[in-house]
């Protein structure tokens, strides 16, 4: 089965990655101090422990490797050559439509779905973040990459699936810490009760049902309210949107009514990331430069650029203006009857 085309020039397990992180001596001025240089070891014993674990699953056999009931669903993790699949499982049904986490064995850092790759061009508007804060972990993919690349950040999230976490911990060499933290609580709630002194520079919207869908609660007007107060001043709020296109494009309408400038990067796959912030706009040739910058900086597997280029505004979506006035305003008090068709 074949997940991403793209180029695999790493081999993080054999610890052969050379990037800003892992040796920052030797790249960008490094970083020095004492702090940084406890931060590189952190990230080198963590890979460590992570490549051990990763080894193990290289030796098993394709197929099931764990299966475990959670709520609605069968947590369940499927290997299938150099890939590892975290599936979600209807327990009525024993159907899914969508893989929670891919994680290439052979690279456990690369990003595998497009949408992944997209959400780092929240980074446009905070190229160094100090607080992230992000609903859903899954197998965690996107905590993972944003806990390497920015040693002084501190990552947290929240999923409300303990099975989950458990998951991406024994299976994903997820290593927890001081700087990569999370919480097992619904996610709008644990951002209602984080302490308001924080703002956080990027706030990531990643959760769903197996059935593939986002919960309601998590497209609402009330609900991106609360992110704005728990945004910095220039912060940017990242949401993946992944439902039919009249329903994306009313989340968009409702995040309109809170912050000034909206983005929207859709997929081939039908879903798309909006980006929201009430950072002053920038301009398309800042937009690629910027992505530039970052891609080259990071050395990023994949071409942030040509991701650069398909971010949107509402008024370069025709498709999207021919229904506009008739898109609802989501709000709490009132989910539409036909959103969990």
């Amino acid at each position: 089965m074949n997940y991403d085309t793209g180029k695999q020039n790493n081999n993080y397990t054999n610890f052969q990655r050379n990037n800003s992180i892992l040796v920052p001596p030797l790249i960008h001025g490094g970083l020095g101090g004492v702090e940084e240089c406890c931060t590189i070891l952190d990230n080198w014993y963590y890979l460590a422990i992570a490549s051990q674990q990763i080894n193990w699953i290289q030796q098993q056999p394709d197929g099931i490797i764990f299966q475990q009931d959670s709520g609605d669903s069968i947590v369940a993790i499927k290997k299938d050559r150099s890939c590892l699949l975290l599936v979600l499982v209807d327990r009525e049904t024993l159907t899914t439509s969508v893989a929670q986490s891919i994680l290439d064995l052979n690279n456990p850092l690369k990003l595998i779905f497009p949408y992944s790759k997209a959400m780092l061009l929240a980074l446009l508007w905070k190229s160094q973040p100090k607080n992230i804060y992000i609903i859903g972990f899954g197998g965690g993919t996107l905590p993972r990459i944003l806990h390497h690349y920015f040693p002084k950040a501190i990552v947290e999230s929240a999923d409300i699936d303990a099975t989950v976490v458990e998951v991406a911990q024994r299976f994903f060499g997820i290593q927890l810490n001081d700087r990569l933290k999370v919480a097992i609580q619904d996610g709008r709630q644990y951002l209602a009760e984080q302490n308001p002194t924080i703002k956080n520079d990027l706030i990531i919207v990643d959760a769903g049902f197996g059935s593939g869908y986002m919960p309601y609660p998590l497209v609402t007007q009330e609900f991106y309210q609360l992110c704005k107060t728990r945004l910095s001043n220039t912060g940017v709020v990242a949401i993946h949107l992944f439902h039919k296109q009249k329903f994306n494009a009313a989340a968009v309408k409702t995040i309109q009514t809170v912050f000034a400038q909206v983005y929207i990067c859709n997929l081939d796959a039908g879903n798309c990331i909006a980006f929201a912030t009430n950072a002053p706009d920038l301009a398309k040739d800042e937009i690629f430069l910027k992505a530039e910058l970052i891609q080259n900086f990071h050395n990023l597997e994949f071409s942030l650029t040509e991701m650069s280029l398909q971010l949107k505004t509402l008024a370069e979506l025709p498709e999207w203006l021919k229904i506009w006035e008739t898109l609802p305003i989501f709000t709490d008090a009132a989910m539409p009857r036909e959103y969990l068709d």
